[in-house]
């Protein structure tokens, strides 16, 4: 029965403190966030917030792929996108003034050097020819002519002087001869001057004659095609834009602070645009000595008042050791990237 009781007063106990209010809970009693019992947020170390643990990865992390990336393509490595495939190139013109009558090649046609690509009429030019060979005609006869009117003056002083010194005619009569002789004589060389003039015309006009027929000066592919046929042009109007593709190289304008860095055999890759998956390489064969500013439009004048300073480019060769192939043509004018390894 005592045992009893106890148990009962025991029960009104822990009724009593099951109904103390929570929020007269004593202070020293451990905090809680909520009925459930977890912790409040301000008592949760730092390192354990997600706010803060998520946030901090993610910079880490950032900065670790930055550190690689630098480590693995920047380090050591001098780089610039300002680059292009470059090639020689023709621009293939006329001499004279002239009609297009034929066009053997177009844009995109693979052209040998010695190749007759344009025809201009020459019709206006034949006629030329025969009116200078018949000038030419023209003057040898008189110079035959004037060799006659030559031998007979010369005949003539030579009787007259014999005359004169045997006092058969008088000084009147051997002058007039001695100056006929003399008149005979520049008539002959006129008349060979003006042969070598009418051979000189016909001369020019056969050289024209042969300007009508252009041919290719190397051998390559057209590019760029300027006019037709049947179109006049002027001497030194664009009529075809030729590159030798077999010798193509990068240009890449490198900023002047980093040229001191480079060198004639430097190692470099070179990624094209049009080729992101293939990887060319090739060597630095030639630096630039002058800025690409020197030979813009108009050339900058630092003489004047207000001086702004820009970082000037300077143009530097390389030169393609794996060249294009049928899968990866390189064509003038591709953008290029490339990195030079410097030592």
């Amino acid at each position: 029965m005592r045992n009893a009781l106890t148990e009962k007063n025991m029960d009104e106990k822990d009724l009593k403190i099951g109904s103390f209010p929570r929020e007269a809970a004593p202070t020293g009693s451990s905090p809680t966030n909520d009925s459930n019992g977890e912790e409040a947020i301000e008592q949760i170390a730092l390192y354990r917030k997600k706010r803060v643990i998520i946030p901090l990865s993610i910079v880490v992390i950032i900065g670790a792929v930055a550190l690689w990336y630098w480590y693995m393509n920047l380090r050591g490595f001098n780089s610039t996108d300002d680059a292009y495939i470059d090639a020689d190139r023709v621009v293939l013109s006329s001499k004279i003034l002239g009609r297009i009558s034929q066009l053997t090649a177009g844009e995109g046609d693979t052209v040998v050097i010695g190749q007759i690509i344009v025809r201009l009429d020459d019709s206006d030019l034949r006629a030329q020819e025969q009116q200078s060979r018949a000038a030419v005609n023209s003057a040898q006869q008189n110079v035959t002519l004037a060799k006659v009117n030559l031998d007979k003056a010369i005949m003539d002083f030579q009787r007259a002087d014999k005359q004169y010194r045997d006092k058969v005619i008088p000084q009147e009569q051997f002058d007039h001869a001695q100056k006929a002789r003399e008149a005979a004589e520049a008539q002959y060389a006129v008349a060979l001057a003006q042969v070598e003039a009418a051979k000189a015309q016909l001369a020019v006009i056969q050289t024209n004659l042969q300007n009508t027929v252009i041919a290719s000066p190397l051998s390559g592919e057209v590019a760029k095609r300027w006019v037709l046929v049947g179109d006049v042009i002027q001497p030194a109007q664009p009529i075809f834009s030729i590159y030798n593709l077999d010798s193509v190289w990068v240009t890449a304008n490198f900023e002047e602070t980093k040229l001191s860095t480079l060198r004639v055999g430097d190692q470099v890759e070179i990624t094209v645009d049009s080729y992101p998956a293939h990887e060319f390489r090739g060597k630095v064969f030639q630096l630039g000595s002058y800025t690409a500013a020197q030979f813009s439009l108009i050339p900058p004048n630092n003489a004047s008042g207000n001086f702004t300073k820009v970082t000037q480019r300077v143009p530097v060769k390389i030169s393609i050791e794996n060249p294009s192939s049928q899968r990866t043509p390189l064509l003038p004018g591709m953008s290029v990237e490339v990195k030079v390894r410097v030592k």
